[in-house]
Order: C-alpha cells, then structure tokens, then sequence
C-alpha cells in the first residue's frame, strides 16, 4: 500500500465504490456485494443495537482512509457488524 493517501484513494477508486464492497467469501473467492445489503450489529454502540439487523446504505472511506457503512444516514466502522445478506 502506498503511503501518500491521495494516491491510494485514487487506486482504490479505480476498483470501488460507495455502492458495493469486496468481500472474500468462506471458500476464498472474491465477491462483490451491492447496496443495499444486510448487516448484524456486532456490538451496543450509540444508536447500534447489538445482535439487530441493519441496512447498509452506502459504503465510503474516512479521511483517515477506515471503512465505514452508511446507515440510516450515519457512519459507522464496519468493524462493528457482520455481512449477513
């Protein structure tokens, strides 16, 4: 990966965008997923419930270059929930 970020978002741009992500399925394929899709809450976080299903909206990139998901208009680390459909 390269250190200058605007040179990575420029790369990653080239491959993605706010409307789908690439996952690497259970048998090692990589995957495209398109918005909307669904989400587990993996923990209680601000108006997170842990173990609730969510809709992802849309997924971008921090200025910090972190991955988040759009829901309901909000960002949240996609650390946070696990790809359910």
């Amino acid at each position: 990966m390269t250190r200058n970020p605007d040179e990575y978002l420029y790369k990653l741009s080239k491959i993605v965008d706010s409307k789908s992500i690439l996952v690497v399925d259970g048998n090692g394929n990589l995957r495209r997923i398109f918005c909307p899709f669904l989400v587990e809450a993996l923990v209680k976080f601000q108006n997170l419930c842990k173990g609730e299903v969510y809709v992802v909206d849309a997924v971008k990139v921090t200025l910090t270059l972190e991955d988040v998901y759009i829901i309901k208009g909000k960002a949240y680390l996609i650390g946070y929930f696990r790809i359910i459909g």
